[in-house]
């Protein structure tokens, strides 16, 4: 369900908003409502931005570190017996304060990571299953 919501904007923001939406190719409500749906999680997860992938999909990352599906997965993949924040920072190289932050943020928005993970887990298991299909021809 979506709702409308009637803004007014300076001139000179509106002219930035139309560039970038034909730059992107989208429509100004589908970047607004990105941008603000974005800015509100970082308002809420101080420490944490969005950065634009390779691809073009967008992902939140630590402000001065890695995306947050890569914390959320040492998390995941650590022994519930013997998981920590400490020992996912000292296997992470990151501080208890950043492994927080990403785990804050995991666990309210945990089904958007854990499908983040399991696409790249996905790409890591094709670009083996090609790697090894050059190797059974003969390519090192």
């Amino acid at each position: 369900m979506s709702v409308a919501l009637s803004v007014r904007l300076p001139e000179a923001v509106d002219s930035s908003l139309e560039a970038y939406v034909a730059q992107q190719g989208d429509t100004r409500s589908a970047v607004v409502s990105r941008a603000l749906d974005e800015w509100i999680r970082v308002q809420n997860h101080p420490g944490l931005r969005f950065v634009t992938l390779p691809n073009g999909e967008r992902t939140v990352a630590l402000e001065r570190g890695p995306e947050v599906w890569t914390v959320a997965e040492a998390w995941v993949m650590a022994d519930p017996s013997t998981r920590s924040v400490e020992e996912t920072a000292y296997v992470t190289g990151l501080t208890v304060a950043e492994v927080q932050t990403a785990l804050r943020y995991y666990a309210e928005f945990q089904g958007e990571i854990d499908a983040e993970m399991a696409r790249v887990w996905r790409a890591q298991e094709l670009e083996q299953a090609a790697w090894e299909r050059l190797r059974g021809i003969g390519v090192h």
